[in-house]
């Protein structure tokens, strides 16, 4: 039988597990990782499609000779969502698209700044600029989009 106890070294790991922290030092690898979840940019991506009033899709050029299609979340604004049950909600979702598409007309392709992964159902957040204009900052302005700094979202009330 053991005489010393295990006690004494396993407490700090304990008391890390209960802070809800891991109980190693962050590594190499993992910093890298941390480092490419987001990308500075600018990246110059062809637009492909309009798809709402905050989400398109482009293809990005990182690199010559490569493309990345890819849909892109506006960074910092919300527009209404073209699947509402309410017909108001729908209309205005469509009014937000067009608007979006309206900003971008004549540009074949935008910049992408400070793009970052994630929890975007497969999107990436972006800040966007076609020419010197911010997309999101000009949606704003016209009224077809709110503020949006991430969590829960505005759902507006149906009237029937």
């Amino acid at each position: 039988m053991r005489t010393d106890s295990a006690v004494p070294t396993l407490l700090p790991v304990l008391l890390l597990a209960s802070l809800g922290l891991p109980a190693f030092a962050a590594t190499p690898a993992m910093a890298a990782d941390k480092q490419w979840r987001s990308i500075a940019g600018p990246v110059s991506a062809q637009i492909i499609r309009i798809i709402d009033g905050d989400t398109l899709e482009v293809d990005a050029h990182p690199w010559p000779g490569h493309a990345v299609r890819v849909s892109v979340r506006l960074r910092g604004i919300d527009t209404p969502e073209r699947r509402s049950r309410c017909a108001a909600q729908r209309a205005a979702a469509q009014m937000a698209r067009d608007e979006l598409e309206r900003l971008l007309s004549g540009f074949e392709t935008v910049e992408l700044v400070n793009v970052a992964g994630g929890k975007y159902y497969g999107r990436v957040l972006a800040d966007m600029k076609a020419g010197s204009r911010d997309i999101a900052v000009a949606m704003l302005e016209s009224g077809h989009a709110r503020p949006y700094k991430g969590g829960k979202r505005h759902k507006p009330k149906c009237a029937s």
